[in-house]
């Protein structure tokens, strides 16, 4: 059904439902789960003009990638990690495209009822 899963990530705890989801969908159908995490770039300032502060965020979403890969690997399914430079949403939409994912899971905030525009700031 699902062969090729994205999984865009923060660099929250707060995925693992998510990434549960994915790999489960992914065992069922003998497909793969790849991870993203796209550090936003800040605008109009050329990325190698901060190679130093970019490398850090680089390693440091790489690592968290990691982490989580370890979780959907130990269930069996193959993992990938990804990390790019730019707008996150415009970034996850085009790698999407580019390997042809057949399904994005999004982790998104709970609805709270007394707080209904609390999730409007996530990718979600």
């Amino acid at each position: 059904m699902f062969k090729n899963i994205l999984l865009p990530l923060d660099l929250t705890d707060k995925h693992h439902q998510a990434a549960t989801t994915a790999a489960e969908l992914a065992r069922q159908s003998g497909g793969s789960v790849v991870l993203v995490h796209v550090v936003e770039t800040i605008p109009g300032l050329p990325a190698d003009e901060e190679k130093p502060f970019y490398s850090r965020l680089e390693r440091s979403a790489r690592s968290h990638l990691q982490k989580v890969a370890a979780g959907v690997q130990a269930q069996g399914v193959l993992c990938t990690c990804e990390v790019i430079l730019g707008h996150r949403a415009a970034e996850t939409v085009a790698y999407a495209k580019r390997i042809a994912a057949d399904l994005i899971i999004l982790t998104a905030p709970p609805f709270k009822p007394d707080h209904p525009l609390g999730g409007w700031g996530s990718m979600s």
